[in-house]
């Protein structure tokens, strides 16, 4: 199997999901001199499916150390809604499926419309946009033979440490890393960490269409527990013993 050369000289590989912090995780690790990429899935790094091991062994023996893997764990509810905005307030633009701003439906359509199809989607999810949206973790989990428990989150410590022979893999919890993201790089890097933000909501053009979203958004409570079921696990690692109370919040908040 043949890997991008570069893969080769990395000290960090943020491999998390979509709307995760991903982007500004990559930058400030960057721009503190590691040697970082991201991706949502492997694909995007150019790793096969069922390789990601096979890349690992090589890197291993080449370099004389562990892969270091950073991964984020956020809400589901909270991460689909902006995962939304990105896909279609800019993604699209990037992909090239429309020509600029005033092209994507988050500018053209009402609030109300846009409500609908995120939630559409959600009880549909073999679109594009979810098919590109599911949890790295699992990915990781899968490619290297880990069950959910091995990843090790500590509430105390607020991140998890998962040691394999090859690679060392780190995990945090939304909420709390974007929060302490100095603090908690540099614990994990052992290094004095300087934050640098990059894609954030609040610099984008769609802001305040997306705070009118959230603010009169309804789900239906079945929805919403369907997508804490298939996150059970993660949930119950990163939030011990709140998946009751954390379903019940979100339904509090955005049930119909």
């Amino acid at each position: 199997m043949k890997f991008g050369n570069h893969m080769f000289y990395l000290d960090y590989l943020v491999f998390s999901s979509h709307k995760t912090a991903t982007q500004t995780v990559t930058e400030t690790l960057r721009k503190n001199n590691f040697r970082c990429v991201h991706c949502h899935i492997l694909e995007n790094v150019g790793i096969e499916i069922g390789a990601f091991k096979y890349f690992l062994i090589p890197y291993y023996l080449k370099n004389k150390k562990r892969l270091n893997i950073i991964s984020t764990f956020r809400e589901p509810i909270e991460r689909q809604i902006s995962s939304f905005f990105q896909y279609y307030g800019k993604d699209v633009i990037r992909l090239k499926q429309v020509d600029d701003i005033t092209d994507t439906i988050i500018h053209k359509w009402q609030v109300h419309e846009l409500q609908k199809k995120m939630i559409d989607e959600l009880n549909n999810p073999f679109t594009e946009r979810l098919e590109r949206t599911s949890e790295s973790i699992d990915q990781i989990c899968s490619e290297l033979n880990i069950n959910i428990k091995e990843l090790n989150y500590r509430p105390q410590a607020q991140y998890g440490l998962c040691e394999k022979d090859t690679c060392r893999i780190f995990t945090f919890r939304f909420d709390i890393l974007t929060n302490n993201l100095e603090t908690l790089l540099s614990t994990i890097t052992q290094t004095p960490i300087q934050q640098h933000n990059k894609n954030l909501t609040t610099d984008k053009w769609y802001n305040p269409i997306y705070r009118e979203f959230i603010a009169s958004l309804k789900i239906p409570h079945a929805t919403i527990r369907k997508i804490y079921e298939t996150r059970r696990d993660l949930i119950n690692l990163f939030y011990p013993d709140q998946y009751d109370s954390l379903l019940a919040a979100t339904i509090d908040r955005y049930g119909e």
